[in-house]
């Protein structure tokens, strides 16, 4: 019994049943007369909340007369469609009945806080998900489409030779950034073009090379921070764990409350043979 009250199905069954007691409770759709409307003060202020979000201000007395009206014009048009039918075999009615069932069963899959150890167990096994790739900090300086031979290994003697000198005083002139922050492959190589990444990973921090060719030209190249691809803890990534372990429960408890409702139908499916061999 126990290990029962602690199932995450059990959780959300019992906010499920919350959530549709409390629509229950709040629709008094069958307690009126089927010709009888009521605008109720709540209604009122979900229509001038609504105004507002929208116009950053409150709606005149006017406009929220004008918003009345159109919400008792929505009901009879709805009560009106209902009525003749119109609700059947609609698509979109449909698609919107089961996004709405859909998201009552997410709701109190949301609301679940995972069991000792759960979290855990989920982290371990989708590790890759959060791995964080390498990162590169460095510094560049551009030679030119085409220097010789001979230029580049001058400037790169001068850099080594010299640690004081600045290496704007060095190269051509150019739109690339001489310094990039810490980066991943994807970010520097949109910035020097595809597998630059890969050319300047394994240089050693702290020190001039080169020359390394671009989608641009040569350069020469500082790494000034190198941090390797690693896996964070999860106390560093918690929030995002959490996040996607709900969404994962959401999915697997739609699925069994999918699996439980569709018991309670039969369900024939009737296929044109004739047709199908036509086709």
């Amino acid at each position: 019994m126990k290990r029962f009250l602690r199932e995450p199905l059990f959780h959300f069954m019992t906010i499920g049943g919350l959530i549709f007691v409390f629509f229950v409770a709040v629709d008094d759709t069958d307690k009126a007369p089927a010709d009888l409307i009521v605008i109720t003060p709540e209604r009122i202020d979900q229509l001038a909340t609504g105004f507002s979000s929208v116009w950053k201000r409150m709606p005149s007395e006017e406009e929220l007369s004008a918003l009345i009206d159109e919400d008792v014009r929505e009901e009879v048009y709805y009560r009106e469609a209902v009525a003749v039918g119109l609700d059947k075999n609609d698509v979109i009615v449909r698609r919107r009945l089961r996004q709405k069932m859909e998201f009552l069963v997410d709701t109190g899959a949301y609301l679940l806080d995972p069991p000792a150890g759960e979290l855990e167990t989920y982290f371990a096994a989708n590790e890759q998900t959060y791995r964080e790739g390498p990162r590169l900090a460095l510094e560049q300086i551009y030679l030119g489409e085409n220097p010789t031979p001979e230029a580049a290994r001058r400037s790169l003697s001068a850099l080594q030779s010299d640690p004081e000198i600045s290496p704007s005083s060095l190269g051509e002139r150019t739109l690339l950034p001489a310094q990039l922050r810490l980066s991943p492959p994807n970010a520097i190589d949109a910035v020097f073009g595809k597998g630059f990444f890969d050319l300047v990973e394994k240089f050693p921090p702290g020190a001039w090379t080169g020359p390394v060719v671009s989608a641009y030209g040569v350069h020469l190249v500082r790494i000034l921070e190198s941090l390797p691809a690693r896996t964070p803890p999860l106390e560093e990534v918690r929030d995002a764990v959490l996040r996607d372990w709900k969404a994962a429960k959401a999915l697997e408890i739609r699925e069994r409350d999918y699996a439980e409702r569709r018991k309670h139908f039969v369900v024939e499916i009737r296929r044109d043979t004739q047709a199908g061999e036509d086709r």
